[in-house]
């Protein structure tokens, strides 16, 4: 039983909600931009990467600032500017609509770590898995309500641009409930170099940030297969309703990793990187065979990132002393992003020539990842 149960749900709900607005962005910023603005996929490559390569930025500075200034004040802030990805429903060609979703994901990842931090902080060690698991499951829980009323809403014929303004009033009622949190108040003015002497592991704790990034690598958008979707059934909404499911299953799983007691290196290398790499493999293989394979697929995909989303924060948090979780989660959203910013771009090119070389590439990265986990869990005392 969790101890501070309500502060949990609250920061938990301020996920939902913020989730419930952007994440019908997400799956709608790679048809605007491909689809009705007909960017160039290498282009929406590069544009995908250029939110995760300044997010990387961003998400390592939210750490910093949280620690130094307030994970709180920061997590607030970077929650009410998430709000620019609304305002893609006011653009009028592909440079408007990324410049907006840009802004607003940048400080989706400035929020981030503060965030995470103050879960850690209103939890015992023992604790974090089930906290972080509810965090995740409620998260995406908005996250695949987005995605169905932006299905069902596309499938009506209800104009794509006036559901993106809808968003703004879940975004706002995210940031509301993350002000009643009583959690994250304290300032602690944390540099980075006594941050590092916090982490009580460090070889455990730079093999982490390595594998997120790889794994990062092979997290590509997921617009990718939206867009596999879509163009292979023809229909859009058959394309969202691919991310639909892919949430539908972190969701899940998110909420159950985090219950079941399970050995968190373990499950992170097998039911999150390894799984991975069979989800994207499937992708270059299997795509032809339509929704038969690409549902099933997003389902995989879905249970991968439950578990990394899960454990990768919890394993962070217990290698890391108090004053500095802030920082330590930046360090681990950074990590992540500069894996996600490199393989948009060779997604997009790789994408160009087929979709295939494009999944198997991310399958091998995410193989590379399990095989750095699974060298801690078999040698746990190496220098």
């Amino acid at each position: 039983m969790l101890k501070n149960r309500n502060e949990v749900l609250k920061i938990s709900f301020s996920a939902f909600f913020a989730d419930l607005g952007y994440q019908a962005v997400v799956a709608s910023f790679p048809i605007i931009f491909v689809l009705i603005f007909k960017a160039p996929i290498p282009l929406y490559g590069f544009a995908e990467a250029l939110n995760y390569g300044i997010g990387t930025v961003m998400a390592y500075a939210g750490g910093l600032a949280g620690d130094r200034f307030g994970r709180k004040r920061i997590a607030i802030l970077g929650n009410v500017l998430i709000l620019f990805t609304s305002l893609i429903g006011l653009s009028r060609d592909y440079i408007q609509a990324l410049i907006f979703f840009m802004i607003g994901w940048w400080f989706r990842n400035f929020r981030s770590p503060p965030r995470r931090a103050m879960m850690a902080e209103v939890t015992s060690p023992e604790e974090r898995s089930e906290a972080f698991g509810i965090l995740h499951s409620l998260d995406i829980a908005g996250a695949l309500i987005a995605i169905i009323y932006l299905t069902v809403l596309l499938y009506l014929r209800v104009s794509i641009f006036f559901v993106l303004l809808f968003t703004s009033i879940p975004l706002l009622m995210s940031t509301i409930v993350l002000t009643m949190v009583n959690a994250g108040k304290k300032s602690e003015k944390a540099k980075r170099k006594e941050a590092e002497s916090k982490i009580t592991q460090k070889r455990v704790f730079w093999t982490l940030i390595l594998s997120t990034m790889f794994f990062g690598f092979s997290q590509y958008s997921f617009g990718f297969p939206i867009l596999t979707t879509t163009e292979i059934t023809g229909k859009e909404y058959l394309g969202v309703l691919s991310y639909g499911i892919f949430l539908g299953a972190s969701s899940l799983f998110g909420y159950l990793f985090g219950r079941i007691r399970m050995k968190e290196f373990e499950s992170l290398a097998f039911l999150g990187y390894l799984i991975g790499a069979l989800g994207s493999l499937g992708f270059a293989y299997l795509s032809s065979f339509g929704v038969f394979s690409l549902y099933p697929l997003s389902f995989l995909m879905g249970t991968s990132v439950a578990s990394t989303e899960t454990f990768e924060p919890t394993i962070i948090s217990k290698i890391t002393k108090e004053e500095a979780f802030s920082t330590s989660m930046g360090y681990l959203s950074a990590g992540r992003s500069i894996g996600i910013f490199l393989g948009n771009v060779i997604m997009g090119f790789l994408y160009q020539i087929s979709y295939t070389y494009a999944y198997l590439f991310a399958a091998i990265t995410s193989l590379i990842s399990f095989a750095l986990i699974l060298n801690l869990i078999m040698r746990p005392n190496a220098s």
